[in-house]
């Protein structure tokens, strides 16, 4: 089990094998948070991330790392990284994965399948596969997958997705941004 603080809040998140966890969270929050996730997964051995809304930033988990140990190198080598750009790349990535104990991290995962070339039943005929996948490498691994929150107006086939992605995960962990109020100006 894997008990770790998220950056800049008060929450735990607690990782177990044999479980699929979303983290449903706006696009800058969870590319922090998944950063500094990696880093310390790397720290405690391999780690797979399949990076789907090209998201992974290694520069600044090697200052994360670098922070925790002089050990950058072998520590770096701990982390390997596939990237998808479309929805197949992405199924094709999953059922490469063998099954194994290592946490798997998979980076926004719904905007590869934001491509409206591919018609919309073939995007849920795919994610269906993509979450059996993702339910056969959760087996003997902690599995966390990130999706961008989606704002109103986004089409409801993209909401029809994160709800399939909701009911398979063991846990969900949503956080929204704060919009500040905004002072009405009096001139």
């Amino acid at each position: 089990m894997i008990y770790w603080y998220a950056v800049g809040m008060n929450t735990l998140l607690e990782l177990q094998p044999g479980q699929l966890c979303l983290l449903v969270a706006p696009r800058r929050f969870s590319g922090k948070v998944l950063n500094a996730f990696t880093a310390h997964l790397a720290l405690r051995g391999p780690v797979q991330v399949l990076d789907g809304g090209n998201q992974f930033d290694i520069h600044t988990i090697a200052r994360l790392i670098r922070r925790q140990t002089a050990q950058l190198e072998t520590t770096l080598k701990c982390v390997a990284v596939a990237r998808a750009f479309t929805c197949y790349q992405m199924i094709a990535l999953l059922q490469q994965q063998p099954v194994s104990a290592v946490p798997v991290l998979v980076l926004d995962l719904l905007s590869t399948f934001c491509d409206e070339s591919v018609p919309a039943n073939e995007r849920l005929r795919l994610l269906d596969q993509g979450l059996e996948q993702l339910r056969r490498l959760s087996r003997p691994a902690s599995v966390i997958v990130s999706v961008s929150s989606l704002p109103e107006g986004q089409p409801t086939e993209l909401r029809s997705m994160l709800q399939r992605l909701e009911t398979q995960a063991g846990r969900v962990w949503r956080f929204e941004s704060q919009v500040e109020p905004v002072q009405p100006r009096l001139f």
